[in-house]
């Protein structure tokens, strides 16, 4: 009883689930476990680096039982809060391999949060790969992230490899299963906290988005599709999803700015999409939505300043050479001509 107290504790921290369930200390606090309530206490507080080194020596060669996979999930989840995706996506691939259709429900949240460290490290064909795999086993998910976070994921990556049949089709699926979740609170209160987690981690930046570290189109084609879900999380008005909602479109936007694409040709059609982005965000806007969204506008506002700079500097850079600019011009250049002199004759020699 106290691993399986302990597996839920895990489970509830680490899922994005919507029922914050609390269980007590005691209830986790095994004499033969000391540290593993320890490390569950240092993610809930986002001391990832704590948390990584405690569940790391409680890690064992060959993870088999439930209580050793738990480990492995913890350990993963530690290090994807670092930044570090590689380690993290080893850990959850020793949880599926571990599970082996054992434990379903941690193989199915293992192999959600394999597909975001796929994503991370900028493998969209493994991410698409895990989230179907993931999708297959939705029963063993809370509804949130079954209905509405891998539809919202996977509409992400469809869009970065090009599909935009299928990243529309996910993309809708993603909005129906926000209704079903919108219509599933018990009180206002807890609806509106439901909503606000889950539309932020539908859209939320991976931490490779967040480091400016991937392909600036992909960049740009994902963030057109996760940006509505922090926009509305941020017009929830919620203390907590709200303001981090807010803190990564912020943080998106800045982005922008950061990419350094030497090709002139490149950094223009990059500029040009994202005003395209920016547009997008703009035709969603909810008009008088709050103190919290007028500041994520004025970010856009001061994006978009400086990116149409951008576009500017580089029509001035890129003009076309004298001669360039003689053959593209109307007029060309000539000996002017009196049109009342007659062309003199050509002689033929016989």
């Amino acid at each position: 009883m106290k691993i399986r107290a302990l597996w839920t504790l895990a489970f509830c921290l680490l899922s994005a689930c919507a029922s914050q369930s609390k269980i007590e200390q005691t209830e986790f606090q095994d004499e033969n476990h000391p540290d593993f309530g320890r490390g569950l206490k240092a993610l809930e507080r986002e001391d990832y680096g704590t948390a990584a080194s405690i569940f790391d020596r409680l890690l064992v060669q060959s993870p088999a039982s439930e209580m050793d996979l738990v480990t492995s999930f913890n350990s993963g989840n530690a290090y994807e809060g670092l930044g570090n995706c590689n380690k993290a996506s080893e850990r959850y691939r020793e949880v599926v391999r571990g599970s082996a259709g054992k434990f379903p429900g941690i193989e199915a949240q293992a192999l959600y949060r394999l597909s975001l460290t796929y994503e991370c490290l900028g493998q969209d064909t493994k991410t698409v790969t895990s989230l179907l795999d993931a999708k297959k086993r939705e029963k063993q998910l809370p509804m949130e992230v079954a209905r509405a976070e891998i539809p919202a994921r996977l509409a992400a990556a469809y869009s970065r490899l090009g599909n935009k049949a299928k990243a529309l089709e996910y993309f809708n699926e993603a909005s129906e299963g926000l209704k079903s979740i919108a219509g599933n609170g018990s009180t206002p209160r807890a609806q509106k906290e439901a909503l606000g987690k889950t539309l932020f981690y539908m859209g939320h930046l991976n931490p490779a988005q967040k480091l400016a570290e991937v392909e600036p189109i992909g960049y740009l084609q994902a963030l057109s599709m996760q940006q509505p879900y922090l926009l509305q999380a941020v017009e929830m008005g919620h203390q907590v999803w709200s303001r981090k909602a807010a803190e990564d479109l912020n943080m998106a936007y800045d982005n922008m700015l950061r990419f350094q694409i030497a090709d002139p040709e490149k950094r223009n059609q990059f500029y040009t999409r994202a005003l395209q982005v920016i547009g997008e965000l703009r035709k969603i806007r909810l008009p008088d939505a709050g103190k919290a969204e007028d500041e994520v506008f004025a970010k856009v506002d001061r994006t978009e300043r400086r990116i149409q700079n951008e576009i500017a500097t580089i029509a001035e850079t890129t003009r076309l050479t004298p001669d360039a600019e003689k053959r593209e011009g109307l007029r060309r250049q000539g000996r002017p001509v009196d049109p009342r002199t007659k062309p003199p004759v050509k002689r033929i020699k016989k």
